[in-house]
């Protein structure tokens, strides 16, 4: 013959641990990560405005050799770091909302799983192709392509005056 004899003190409740001040750490270190990203992602838009302004004023110099068409891979190249920390900082959202959801009583785990980084990341092109990257920089690269043909062609900006007058 057998016994089993159990014996508890307290509720079961009380015996599971309590992981959300750890959770709440987690989802700090998540949110410091995405606040970061978009802190860069602000600095590169004002970074893009400032060399290209930068460019718009070695254009207007006289003898220049500078052309219209030089604002366009360097817009390219401040488009292609928009887009690649919003891809970033989305990625980080969608991980801080898992993290966010899970029960409070599940472990929390501190490292950050490249793989799960990798499956919450979307392709580049269409961040690229979102309205507030493309539509940003489209609209930044033609004015400021704009602002130089005119400030170079005088007969064009004459032209433009009369059709507006």
């Amino acid at each position: 013959m057998s016994f089993d004899i159990k014996i508890s003190f307290g509720n079961d409740s009380e015996k599971m641990q309590d992981y959300s001040s750890e959770r709440i750490a987690l989802l700090n270190i998540l949110q410091g990560i995405i606040s970061r990203l978009a802190n860069s992602k602000t600095a590169l838009k004002v970074a893009g405005v400032t060399v290209l302004s930068a460019l718009l004023a070695f254009s207007a110099v006289d003898g220049s050799i500078f052309e219209w068409y030089w604002f366009i891979p360097v817009s390219g190249i401040f488009m292609y770091f928009h887009a690649y920390f919003l891809q970033q900082e989305r990625a980080f959202v969608k991980l801080y909302n898992i993290e966010a959801a899970k029960n409070k009583n599940s472990p929390v785990d501190f490292v950050i799983d490249t793989e799960k980084l990798r499956s919450a990341t979307e392709s580049i092109f269409s961040v690229l192709m979102r309205k507030t990257v493309f539509g940003f920089h489209l609209s930044l690269c033609v004015g400021f392509m704009v602002i130089s043909y005119l400030s170079r062609n005088k007969g064009a900006v004459d032209l433009c005056l009369r059709m507006y007058a």
